[in-house]
């Protein structure tokens, strides 16, 4: 998708449909948990190494617009962006399309992640280093 530095997938699982048939509104979090920690990944920043940059993340703010459905075993392309860097929070924004459905817009989304100190729980600034990590992408 123009404008979108990183894709990721998923395969509709029957759990996460709801009576219709039709993926909940509520999954849709979950792939974008998932987009976001596949970002991080291919920017070099793996959840369970995280810490050692000095910092963890948590997120503030999250947005979702459904425009078409999905269900069981729909393949769906979840498209990232960085958005937004600030010194201690980033904006990625999401397109979620249908594979099979020549990239039909089933959602669009953007989520606030805030940077923390891990032993203060406080707002913290995102160090230069993992800046640029996420500017690699």
């Amino acid at each position: 998708m123009e404008g979108f530095s990183f894709k990721t997938q998923v395969r509709v699982r029957f759990v996460e449909t709801d009576a219709q048939g039709i993926v909940s509104n509520v999954t849709y979090m979950t792939y974008l948990e998932i987009g976001r920690i596949e970002f991080l990944r291919k920017a070099g920043i793996s959840v369970k190494d995280r810490l050692k940059y000095g910092i963890d993340f948590v997120l503030v703010e999250a947005c979702i617009h459904y425009k078409s459905s999905a269900t069981v075993d729909d393949i769906l392309n979840i498209y990232v962006n960085l958005k937004e860097m600030k010194d201690r929070a980033f904006t990625l924004e999401y397109v979620i399309t249908h594979e099979e459905d020549h990239d039909r817009i089933v959602a669009t989304a953007h989520t606030v992640t805030v940077a923390i100190n891990p032993s203060t729980k406080k707002a913290c600034m995102i160090p230069q280093n993992v800046r640029e990590m996420f500017l690699s992408v």
